[in-house]
């Protein structure tokens, strides 16, 4: 302990400073005793003088009057011996009679004491004594009592305070100083130890000063053991959070205090990125990542801070972090702080690219494996269908229509040339390119009217029936896309079945709950009706019932099919708000559910396509660059009753239009054309020809033709291929529509 602190000073300094006090107070008490005494001699020496006169005044007067020099000399030696007379004369008439002594200093007491005397009852003046008393034997006097009394009242204040000090030592110091010795060596190791005084005296404030250091002693051993068991679980925490995040490949963490300064960093992404030194604690964002991340990061940090969960894709220094920002927050729900976890994904972002890659090459691949394998099973069949129509056409151009098997020859051709049409329009229903008019269908209904076609499908070893559902519900379909689903499981039924066997068609009413709704893909709870396609055939293995709706999958031999019957049918199934499921096992046959959802409400009846007949005389203008088509088109207009004129070109039609006298009442062109569509073509053509109605006709899907401008999305639309009767139906409809 330094002297500048020590108990022993404080007794010293305290001794000083009162013995001080006393002194100056004993001097002023001095100083005004001694005035004090002054003025008391002072008074004593009126009295004194009076008690002169009254002793020596009659004798120095008698001897006056009778000039006794003698006794007048004995009288004024006898005053001169007074110790406060310095000077004594008597003086007469201006001189000196006798005298005795020494003149005083001008600080002198000057008395006059006139001397009469009595003679015949009268008083007579003889002149008067001079008197000079010494004031400074009476200030010496005053001085010399006022030392004394000093003097004495030094030594016995330094007597008392040095018997004050060793008391004061004995009863205060030494505690103090044993007590600061205590503090001195006091820490949180000898917590446990108290604090005890040698002291024979108790009860006084030095004791209270111990018991309560001791109970804040107590109370400091009790806080220390609680911070040394939260100390210890800190470390502990701390221990586990930095294994935990070292355990995390290129992860770390950064936490934030409130101020958005970092107060803490662990894991080895953090070393990796060089800001796990000491001397990033307490800066901001925008000082360790730079401020291109400062505002980011910042938001983030403040976001948790207020409570919110988010994550992040950063780029750091050429690498990509996944950071997750989260509130860390007490027992009571009190956002103390922010953390953001950080992963450093750039290999996995680098491996998904690269993934990525490789899955579109893969997917070229897959594209092109899936390109040739449509094109065998669609070549196959096209040239099956082009052999039948090659072959009966040159028969019949060599034998003429006269033969009595032409109509069946024709009847062949014109089948062959339906079904290709098929293939085609199959091709896209899949690819759902085909525009479809979905109206209210009954599904029982509508596989009666089939049963018939799709009976001499499957062939006479296979018998085919149907189970109809009891009120059955109705569905809002394409009957076409309706028919395509009936005849591809039919026909897969088929190619399952060896030799004799059966197919059969059910239909019910079935309602989804969520539980059943959630095992069918794209199906959700409500009201559905239920066709079910079951066999008798081989069935199927798992592996190939993971694959069977997928597009080209086909467990045919090369050349016998496309892969696009089940997938048709998926796609159409999905476009329509159903699902599709199949159950099915190895030598047990097959079972394939088609959900459809119930339809209430009513659509318009659909136009069947009428019978032969010759619709009212018409001029129509047929536009196709094609020739081919152009012609055999211009063929069947004639055939319907049609004056017809045809153009090569819109640029030809639009020439033929503005020329006097030409009147059009049906324009029929085709929508692809070189220089100009069709659209474009007919806004040339009407301000000439007000009255025509237009009908256009493409061999794209609707929607390609749609998607290209080429018509508006409400136009008549004639897809190609079509036969006479469909071709009459269009314009039997456009014609007589309100204009």
């Amino acid at each position: 302990m330094s002297a500048e602190t020590s108990p022993h000073t404080l007794g010293k300094r305290l001794f000083r400073q009162t013995l001080l006090l006393a002194l100056a107070l004993s001097v002023v008490f001095s100083a005004v005793f001694t005035v004090a005494e002054y003025y008391r001699s002072k008074a004593s020496l009126n009295e004194s003088v009076e008690l002169l006169k009254k002793t020596h005044l009659d004798a120095i007067t008698a001897a006056l009057w009778s000039l006794d020099h003698q006794q007048m000399a004995a009288q004024i030696d006898g005053l001169h011996h007074y110790p406060f007379v310095s000077y004594v004369a008597v003086v007469d008439q201006g001189r000196i009679v006798v005298e005795a002594g020494t003149r005083s200093d001008l600080f002198g007491d000057v008395r006059r004491i006139d001397l009469a005397a009595t003679y015949n009852d009268h008083q007579m003046p003889l002149g008067y004594l001079h008197l000079e008393i010494d004031r400074q034997a009476i200030m010496r006097d005053a001085l010399s009592t006022a030392a004394v009394t000093l003097l004495f009242q030094t030594l016995t204040i330094t007597i008392v305070m040095l018997f004050a000090f060793m008391l004061f030592e004995r009863q205060v110091t030494r505690h103090l100083a044993a007590a600061a010795d205590y503090f001195t060596s006091f820490g949180l190791a000898q917590v446990q130890q108290p604090l005890q005084l040698d002291k024979t005296c108790h009860g006084d404030e030095i004791d209270a000063l111990v018991e309560a250091f001791n109970r804040m002693r107590e109370s400091l051993a009790v806080a220390y053991q609680q911070q040394q068991g939260m100390l210890q679980a800190v470390r502990e925490s701390e221990a586990l959070l930095r294994a935990i995040t070292h355990r995390i490949p290129n992860g770390g963490v950064w936490v934030v205090a409130a101020d958005v300064r970092y107060i803490m960093f662990e894991g080895s992404l953090v070393e990796t990125l060089g800001l796990s030194g000491q001397e990033t604690l307490g800066r901001m964002p925008g000082e360790l990542f730079g401020e291109h991340l400062a505002g980011r990061l910042e938001s983030c940090y403040r976001l948790a801070l207020a409570g919110e969960t988010l994550s992040e894709e950063i780029e750091y220094q050429e690498r990509v972090l996944w950071v997750q920002f989260a509130p860390l927050a007490d027992e009571n729900g009190v956002v103390m702080a922010a953390m953001a976890l950080g992963i450093d994904v750039t290999e996995r972002r680098q491996i998904e690219a690269e993934r990525r890659d490789m899955l579109q090459r893969l997917g070229q691949a897959h594209k092109m494996e899936a390109i040739g394998r449509l094109a065998g099973g669609i070549a196959h069949d096209y040239n099956n269908k082009l052999t039948v129509i090659l072959g009966y056409a040159h028969v019949l151009r060599l034998t003429g229509l006269q033969g009595k098997d032409a109509p069946e020859q024709l009847n062949q051709i014109i089948k062959a040339a339906e079904h290709s049409r098929d293939i085609t329009r199959q091709l896209l229903a899949f690819t759902r390119s085909e525009r479809v008019n979905p109206v209210r269908v009954d599904l029982d209904r509508l596989i009666s009217q089939s049963s018939k076609s799709l009976s001499r499908l499957i062939g006479e070893d296979i018998t085919l029936s149907h189970v109809a559902g009891a009120d059955l519900w109705p569905v809002r379909i394409d009957p076409t896309q309706a028919d395509q689903i009936l005849m591809n499981l039919v026909m897969n039924a088929r190619d399952a079945i060896a030799g004799n066997g059966s197919v059969t068609i059910a239909t019910q009413n079935i309602v989804l709950d969520k539980g059943t709704a959630g095992h069918l893909q794209g199906a959700s709870p409500g009201e559905y009706v239920l066709m079910t396609v079951s066999d008798t055939g081989c069935g199927m293995d798992p592996e190939v019932m993971e694959h069977i709706f997928e597009p080209f999958f086909t467990t045919k031999e090369m050349g016998k099919g496309t892969g696009l019957g089940l997938a048709t049918v998926y796609g159409i199934v999905r476009q329509n708000g159903g699902a599709v499921s199949v159950e099915s096992a190895p030598g047990g046959g097959s079972a394939f559910f088609i959900y459809l959802p119930r339809f209430v409400g009513e659509t318009p009846e659909t136009r069947r396509p009428g019978e032969g007949g010759i619709l009212p005389a018409r001029t129509t203008l047929l536009v196709d660059d094609d020739a081919a088509v152009r012609d055999v088109t211009a063929l069947m207009l004639r055939r319907l009753g049609h004056t017809v004129i045809t153009a090569t070109s819109p640029g030809e039609a639009i020439r033929l239009c503005q020329q006097p006298g030409i009147v059009v009442d049906l324009i029929l062109t085709d929508v692809i054309m070189p220089s100009m569509n069709g659209r474009e073509m007919v806004r040339a053509i009407l301000p000439h020809q007000k009255a025509a109605r237009v009908l256009y006709m493409s061999g794209y899907p609707a929607d390609a033709v749609e998607g290209r401008g080429a018509v508006d999305a409400d136009a008549p639309l004639l897809r190609k291929p079509f036969a006479l009767d469909v071709l009459r139906e269009h314009i039997g409809q456009i014609m007589s529509a309100v204009h």
